[in-house]
């Protein structure tokens, strides 16, 4: 049980698109509590945690018999935080500068908003936190730099993250027109916007993270998203070089490259609808992927989005985007090749399991 404390400052100070109290609430539930105790104390009438995304009860009094976490209604806490105390023994307060775990990815010590220094130290920190240990060079050392601070922005106005997802797609089609148009520039243009989709393609799902939006459709959309994006910037390539050059070879390769790719993406999205998930990094071969280790973990980062189109606008800027493609058409087989291996294997699992004698 969450017991909302005494706050420093108004806890209906919004940060990062939701009040003080609410998040504080959104995140307990998070990391598992069973109910919210709202106090007279905390400086909010319940009505203000009357919200959709909050689906544990708001009560005046927990079970003598519950574990009890105070924390005041002004603390900007990480989650990991409060899931420890959760499992700990006894009663617990959560005070300004309560550490998360060691080893949380991107935590912060609990902050308290009491003016508005605390308030921007706050925000800074709760945006880190959105970065994700599996992130590549590119999105690490550069995409999120930009994307957390733009997210930072939309989360201040109307637009949801879904409605951000369709104009992302969007900049990544206009980019694969130009870049079908067949000039140095119209293909070095369509690159660079190749490249801020994939800048921008982080805001969406920052979004939905920081202020609790994320839904199923969203995952969907960010997926089918960047596999379109990606497509068909390919196919627009393909035919800009041919339309540059007179070379077939560049239309075999983009062909390659797209139907590899779309049959990988296909057997994928089967795999998705299975569990109910539109999360590609719940393929198994993705998971593969995180847990590799050796030579394997050291370049695992050059097969990710965020470094392939980074790469591919590098190639544009220095005219050789038709040999990139002819290595993209080699690396789309090669994703075709481990996502059959990994299917194969899945069913022989499932076979396995379905022909073992009973324990």
């Amino acid at each position: 049980m969450l017991v909302l404390g005494r706050p420093s400052s108004d806890p209906r100070r919004r940060l990062g698109g939701l009040s003080l109290a609410l998040r504080l609430a959104l995140d307990a539930q998070r990391a598992g509590a069973r109910a919210i105790v709202w106090t007279e104390s905390s400086g909010l009438g319940r009505a203000e945690l009357a919200d959709a995304r909050l689906t544990i009860p708001v009560v005046d009094t927990a079970p003598t018999d519950a574990r009890h976490i105070t924390v005041a209604s002004s603390l900007v806490v990480h989650r990991a935080t409060l899931a420890e105390r959760a499992n700990g023994d006894g009663d617990a307060t959560v005070e300004p500068g309560a550490a998360p775990p060691n080893g949380t990815p991107y935590g912060f010590s609990a902050i308290d908003v009491a003016d508005d220094a605390s308030a921007r130290r706050a925000e800074r920190a709760l945006f880190r936190s959105l970065r994700k240990p599996q992130d590549g060079w590119t999105a690490r050392w550069l995409n999120r730099y930009v994307s957390l601070a733009l997210s930072r922005s939309l989360v201040r106005t109307p637009f949801s993250p879904n409605q951000v997802s369709v104009g992302i797609l969007a900049i990544g089609l206009y980019g694969a027109y130009l870049a079908a148009q067949g000039t140095y520039w119209s293909m070095l243009a369509g690159a660079f916007l190749f490249q801020a989709q994939s800048i921008l393609d982080g805001c969406d799902g920052e979004m939905s993270r920081v202020s609790y939006r994320g839904s199923h459709l969203g995952e969907w959309l960010d997926t089918i998203g960047d596999d379109v994006t990606n497509y068909a910037f390919f196919a627009g390539a393909a035919i800009g070089l041919h339309a540059e050059t007179g070379s077939s070879v560049y239309l075999a390769a983009g062909a390659v490259t797209v139907g590899a790719g779309v049959t990988a993406s296909l057997i994928e999205y089967r795999y998705l609808v299975k569990i109910g998930s539109g999360d590609l990094l719940k393929y198994p071969t993705s998971q593969t992927a995180s847990t590799a280790t050796g030579l394997l973990a050291a370049i695992a980062p050059l097969f990710k989005r965020d470094t392939f189109v980074f790469l591919t606008l590098v190639a544009a800027a220095l005219n050789l985007l038709g040999p990139m493609l002819i290595v993209f058409a080699a690396a789309a087989v090669g994703i075709l090749g481990n996502v059959l291996a990994a299917e194969a294997k899945m069913a022989r699992e499932r076979r396995s399991a379905t022909t073992a004698p009973p324990s």
